[in-house]
């Protein structure tokens, strides 16, 4: 007989089967598919479930024929995503799960230019708990982009003011595409699909905050043939005249621009995309000096011109794994840069900028729950640049600067990129993890830079006087090869804790060539909460975020050595001829670059607190306090500068300027964002985005000197960058109606620059001594406002019955079209004629006309 037990366990496993024979009943399955807007199948979309508070339940990737399947559900109101990241807009759409359903889901996509051909609701401007959807963000579609001023097609330039600089690093932006770290954005602009500023902010998967960052998206290859082509022209017969210039001057620039992806073979498996651009930019630059004859107003020509070109090939082995592979190159050639201000003519470069990549991508869909994406980046750059002339350079702060430029260098590089992602979700779990390298790479500098030498004048009267209060120059074989190598590596955990709850944490940790880094590791949290009425999310987070320096100090370290390169300086040189005959430069003490003892990669702790709200159907409004403390940041110093309290001579006389790359400077900001995004009735579709600021710190970064080597006495003041007030737009209005305009708008308070003496107060041959009392940037530019407006008009080409009719617009631009003179280039020395005025203006009013046509 069975024992009591026994038969309690037997009651308690057909107790089980039963409940869980009814919960399987009571839940349900879903299978669609995806098509583009003429019926084919799309394949690779990753369709998401999401829960009406916004959590990711359910995710599918559509196979070969577009048929997608989810595992069942609990029988609820949910939502149908598809992110608008493969050339079609984003879908959106609710759905209802019963005891019963089985249902068959149609998702008919959309192209950007083409009306959606769908029986659901519109998308709704929601407010979510999904970090990647916060309203704080800068997110605007191919669509977008096409309908507002953009100058020259320069998507980057057009998204970098809603940047904010305390989150850029010292390499500068970091731009993302694909997943890629990048230099620029690798495709023409009718190839990129949709661009991001600050995307989950906390994100580990980055080095840098989100609003250190541009993440972009690029068109996938599609299995029909799809076409873009642009030709921009602008002339400067329709230009207004530059504040600075006596007479306007002739430029042109002319832009063919296009795209065109389809399928190679017949059974749609495989598909190429290949996209070009070549600028033609004849400009010119405007210098504004003053020199012993008198004041030099004159026009410099400066062309650039520039050829991108990439080629993608993709192929699907199956629903579950696709691969790409994508070559790009960009060669651009630049005459008489640096040209302007008060750098006259003779004084600029001639460059180049080569670069090859070789991309590949190794999607892989392991479960329906686990995703391995493999990204290998292959980079090869030539960057040789020439001086104009050969003559020593003469510079006159506050003046002029001329002779040659002494800045002849060729700088190469072999790169590789490594990034290797895994998503898994389980639950209320969302893991992803992996490793990003973006620089493995081999860089050689041959550096014949000054060799003639430079010479420092004070002011125009010491000029005049042959009295120069410093002479620099160099020797040496100047080839130093070195590696620059940085990796990362990441674990992030997105908890749905309940369904108005949504926790992320993640760790990174980050290494560098050069630097101590052994416990760089970075913490991230994050938080979202949704309110009841579904309108309202609170949103905060916190993190740590290290630099990384870039090539230029690491190649500093390797050439100021001694050896590759020996260069010195002379304080209160002799004048035109620096040194007596019997002297010979060997003779001089070298200067030096090294690391502190005990330098490491800088830091910078981000928190910020937000709440976001959703004013109607499409509108949504975001206010966020952001704060940051920055600690051990990077500044340079001269440890072997005169001595206090007199300045007279070097404790180590047989060397000249050491000098020392320490991390020991400290930043502090707090900021309001602003942020408006999504239609008010039919008039207006875009965002705006207002900024209220403050940042302060004391080192201008790794590159930056005291005025004082022994004394930081005031150097803690506004950092560089810091601007109380920003305010950005960037919409449309009345976009649908023949009578549109695009609008980009830029209003901004002053910028601080230091007031310097003009005399080398504690002879370091680094004229940035200040008078006494006075402060680091105690002093603040004009503001800037600027108007953009763009108007286009689109109509249907004829074509055949049952052909898709190729469209075609025309656009005119219009920037900065109150043509208000908003000043730069500030001049701080007492003693120049300029100080406290400007030498240079952003452009006047410029008109760019488009012809474009979409297939």
């Amino acid at each position: 007989m069975l024992s009591y037990l026994e038969k309690l366990s037997r009651f308690l496993a057909v107790l089980l089967l039963i409940v869980g024979c009814k919960l399987a009943v009571g839940q349900s399955a879903l299978n669609g598919s995806i098509v583009d807007p003429v019926g084919d199948a799309v394949s690779g979309v990753d369709v998401q479930l999401r829960t009406k508070k916004g959590a990711i339940i359910r995710h599918s990737v559509s196979d070969a024929q577009g048929n997608f399947h989810w595992q069942p559900v609990s029988p609820d109101q949910y939502v149908v995503e598809v992110p608008a990241k493969y050339g079609f807009e984003a879908y959106r759409a609710p759905i209802h799960f019963t005891h019963s359903s089985q249902p068959f889901l149609k998702i008919q996509l959309a192209l950007p230019t083409v009306e959606a051909q769908v029986t659901v609701e519109s998308a709704d401007s929601t407010v979510t708990t999904d970090p990647t959807e916060n309203r704080d963000q800068v997110a605007v579609s191919s669509q977008m982009l096409e309908r507002v001023p953009v100058f020259d097609q320069n998507y980057i330039a057009a998204l970098a003011p809603f940047l904010d600089q305390s989150g850029v690093g010292t390499n500068g932006v970091t731009i993302i595409v694909d997943g890629v770290e990048m230099k620029g954005t690798g495709v023409s602009a009718s190839a990129i699909a949709e661009a991001h500023i600050n995307n989950d902010p906390y994100s580990a998967e980055t080095n840098r905050p989100g609003k250190g960052r541009i993440e972009i998206i690029t068109k996938p290859g599609t299995p029909q043939i799809h076409g873009s082509f642009t030709f921009t022209f602008r002339d400067s017969v329709s230009d207004a005249k530059n504040y600075f210039a006596l007479t306007k001057p002739f430029e042109q620039k002319r832009i063919y621009e296009g795209s065109i992806t389809g399928p190679l073979g017949s059974d749609q498996k495989t598909t190429f995309l290949v996209s070009g651009t070549r600028q033609e930019d004849n400009l010119q630059a405007i210098v504004h000096a003053q020199t012993p004859t008198g004041l030099i107003s004159t026009n410099v020509p400066t062309p650039i011109h520039d050829t991108e070109v990439a080629f993608r090939i993709s192929h699907e082995f199956s629903a579950k794994h696709r691969v790409s592979l994508q070559y790009n190159v960009t060669d651009t050639i630049t005459r008489n840069l640096g040209a302007g201000g008060l750098i006259l003519a003779q004084s600029a470069v001639n460059a180049q900028a080569r670069e090859d990549d070789v991309i590949f991508n190794d999607r892989l869909i392991l479960s329906p729950t686990l995703l391995n994406q493999l990204q290998l980046f292959f980079e090869k750059d030539y960057d040789p640049t020439r001086s104009v002339s050969p003559l020593q350079k003469i510079v006159v702060d506050g003046a002029f600067t001329d002779g040659g430029a002494q800045a002849d260098l060729l700088a190469t590089e072999n790169n590789m990129k490594i990034n290797d992602i895994v998503s898994w979700s389980k639950g209320r779990h969302y893991l992803k993890f992996g490793v990003n390298i973006p620089n493995l790479s081999r860089r050689a500098w041959e550096d014949s830079s000054n060799r003639q030498g430079t010479f420092n004048f004070s002011s125009l009267s010491d000029y005049v006087a042959n009295r120069p209060y410093s002479f620099t120059q160099q020797a040496g074989v100047g080839r130093t090869v070195f590696w620059m190598n940085e990796i990362g590596t990441f674990i992030q955990d997105q908890i749905q804790v309940r369904p108005n709850l949504q926790v992320s944490l993640g760790l990174r940790y980050d290494w560098q060539t050069y630097f101590k880094s052994i416990h760089d590791f970075a913490p991230r949290i994050s938080f979202a909460y949704s309110t009841k009425d579904q309108k309202t999310v609170l949103r905060g987070g916190s993190g740590l975020f290290y630099d990384r320096t870039g090539a230029t100090p690491m190649a500093d370290l390797k050439r100021y050595n001694g050896v590759v390169l020996r260069s010195y300086t002379i304080l209160n040189p002799g004048y035109p001829i620096p040194l007596p005959p019997d002297i010979p430069p060997s003779s001089l003490p070298t200067n030096l670059v090294q690391l502190a003892p005990n330098t490491h990669i800088p830091y910078i702790a981000h928190y910020s607190f937000g709440i976001e709200r959703q004013l109607s159907k499409e509108l949504t409004v975001a206010a966020t306090y952001r704060g940051l403390l920055g600690l051990a940041l990077f500044r340079s110093r001269d440890i072997n500068a005169p001595l206090p309290p007199f300045y007279a001579s070097r404790p180590n006389t047989n060397l000249g300027v050491v000098r020392q790359i320490e991390s020991e400077g400290r930043q502090v900001g707090n900021a309001l964002d602003l942020t408006l995004e999504g239609k008010t009735g039919r008039w207006f579709s875009g965002l705006a985005q207002y900024s209220f600021s403050r940042t302060n710190n004391n080192t201008g970064g790794i590159a930056w000197f005291p005025a004082n080597q022994y004394d930081l006495t005031g150097e803690y003041s506004r950092a560089d960058f810091d601007q109380r007030h920003r305010f950005n737009l960037l919409g449309t209005l009345n976009e649908d109606h023949w009578l549109n305009l695009g609008v980009g708008t830029k209003l901004y308070s002053g910028m601080p620059y230091t007031e310097t003496s003009g005399v080398d107060v504690f002879n370091t041959g680094i004229l940035n001594a200040r008078p006494a009392g006075i402060k680091r940037n105690s002093l603040e530019t004009g503001g800037n406002v600027e108007l953009d407006l763009r108007w286009s008009h689109d109509m249907h080409v004829p074509s055949k019955k049952g052909d898709r009719a190729p469209l075609m617009s025309f656009a005119i631009d219009g920037f900065n079209v109150t043509n208000r003179t908003n000043f730069s280039s500030y001049v701080g020395n007492i003693q120049s004629t300029f100080f406290g005025r400007p030498t240079a203006a952003l452009s006047a009013r410029r008109l760019q006309f488009s012809a474009h046509i979409k297939f």
